[in-house]
């Protein structure tokens, strides 16, 4: 015996509609008949009863048709109300785990309504009309289900455009119907995020605009930077932000520009840097930075060369001209052009070089005791007769160094005394020869004095002549 199923039963075992037996049935089958028409009475009795409690309330109930007095249905006529049943029920099952009852109103209410209808149809034996209401529950939930991606999209762009008008209340709405189709949807959990935050970052837009309109830039600026934090993808809050960011820069860089051109015009180097520093960090690469800065290093670079300037002359009249050959050499090293270094360089290392000589004779006086010394330290005394007038230091050495040649140019008298057997000789200068006294006049110097006689040692002598020393009366024998 074939079993149908009957409206309202998931289960997969079909059973006869009642009032109609198969078309040929054996003898021994009326017995399970019976059974099977007294279960399918019960079933339809919970169809109608129970059914439409457990496929949720009825928004919108359906009409049914007039009852139609039962007429001669066919098998097929119940098998199609029969399959078309299963195919609603296994689709609704399939749309509940999707939360279709969340967000499938009123469709899914009139879907059900439709389907109880159609049970009672089915109760009454009335298959044909019992079949056309499950089609169209079963077509209504088909094309709730095909709409599912369009009612998605549609939440998700009503609920971008309520949150783009600070329409707080229908964004939340509709982004909470999107994530009842679908839970977790990135979009719409941001949506979501964004409406419960938007109450708070309008409060602080608000905030930063009446900050603003006062000219209190700071105040806007924080105000529109907690609503930025709040809500990143906020565009009037970042743009507001970076409106009076930029502002703030324009401000605090014309006023530094303001205080180094000052600082620039007072020559106040030190200040103009800083300030220029400070501007150059608010807008790097700006022309009017890079003009100033370059009138600022042409100004330390003279500054520097007027230093220099005076440091070197400050030497030269101290006639310290190492330190002024130092400080020409620094004032050259800014400007290879200073003429003032140029010239300066040049009689400030003559000037060195020329008191080396005098040094050379005046510490050592000893030097032109000789005669070629002398020869040079008169010719040194000849190319510098006279020192300037404000160079006094020079004319002391010049003075010194002629006193020096003067001296070492004078004889001294040195006298000798002997046995007048022995021959004296003095390097470089003659043979004395045999003597008993003798007076000789040298120049200061040292001299080396041999005695010499046949048959005995000779004797050598060194005689350090110097001027205005007395020598005591020399034995040679």
């Amino acid at each position: 015996m074939d079993e149908r199923q009957q409206p309202g039963v998931t289960d997969t075992i079909d059973l006869q509609p009642p009032g109609q037996a198969p078309d040929t049935v054996a003898p021994e089958s009326y017995r399970w008949l019976w059974v099977a028409l007294a279960a399918v009475l019960l079933l339809g009795l919970a169809v109608i009863f129970a059914l439409p409690g457990l496929v949720g309330p009825v928004h919108e109930a359906a009409t049914p048709t007039q009852a139609l007095p039962p007429a001669a249905d066919t098998g097929a006529q119940r098998d199609k109300a029969h399959q078309t049943l299963q195919s609603y029920l296994q689709l609704r099952a399939r749309m509940e785990l999707g939360n279709a009852a969340a967000w499938g109103e009123p469709d899914w209410s009139a879907a059900a309504a439709e389907v109880s209808n159609a049970d009672r149809y089915f109760a009454q034996r009335q298959f044909a009309a019992a079949a056309r209401d499950y089609a169209a529950a079963l077509k209504r939930l088909q094309q709730l289900d095909a709409n599912r991606a369009v009612m998605l999209q549609a939440a998700l762009d009503e609920g971008t455009r309520a949150l783009a008008e600070n329409d707080v209340v229908t964004a939340r709405a509709r982004f909470e119907a999107a994530l009842a189709i679908e839970p977790e949807h990135p979009a719409a959990t941001l949506g979501l995020a964004q409406a419960g935050s938007r109450s708070a970052v309008i409060e602080q837009m608000n905030r930063g605009q009446a900050a603003e309109a006062s000219s209190d830039l700071e105040a806007a600026q924080a105000a529109y930077r907690q609503a930025s934090q709040q809500d990143a993808s906020y565009e009037p809050a970042r743009e507001a932000l970076q409106r009076v960011t930029g502002q703030i820069n324009t401000r605090d860089f014309n006023a530094a520009m303001s205080r180094a051109l000052a600082a620039l015009d007072a020559g106040q180097t030190g200040a103009a840097g800083k300030a220029l520093t400070e501007a150059e960090q608010l807008q790097p690469g700006d022309s009017a930075v890079r003009d100033a800065r370059q009138r600022l290093q042409g100004m330390r670079r003279q500054a520097g060369l007027n230093s220099l300037r005076r440091k070197a002359a400050a030497a030269v009249g101290q006639e310290d001209w190492q330190a002024a050959v130092e400080q020409y050499r620094k004032a050259l090293d800014i400007d290879p052009m200073a003429g003032f270094a140029t010239g300066g360089l040049r009689h400030a290392q003559e000037r060195v070089k020329l008191h080396a000589q005098f040094d050379h004779y005046i510490e050592a006086p000893s030097r032109v005791y000789s005669a070629a010394p002398l020869a040079n330290a008169e010719k040194l005394l000849a190319s510098a007769s006279a020192a300037p007038p404000d160079e006094p230091r020079l004319a002391q050495k010049i003075s010194a160094l002629r006193e020096l040649v003067t001296r070492a140019s004078t004889p001294v008298t040195v006298t000798l005394k002997s046995d007048g057997a022995t021959s004296v000789v003095i390097y470089h200068v003659g043979r004395l020869g045999q003597f008993e006294t003798h007076q000789q006049q040298l120049l200061p110097g040292d001299y080396t004095i041999v005695g010499s006689r046949p048959g005995y040692r000779d004797v050598r002598k060194v005689i350090a002549v110097r001027p205005g020393v007395p020598l005591q009366p020399l034995l040679v024998r």
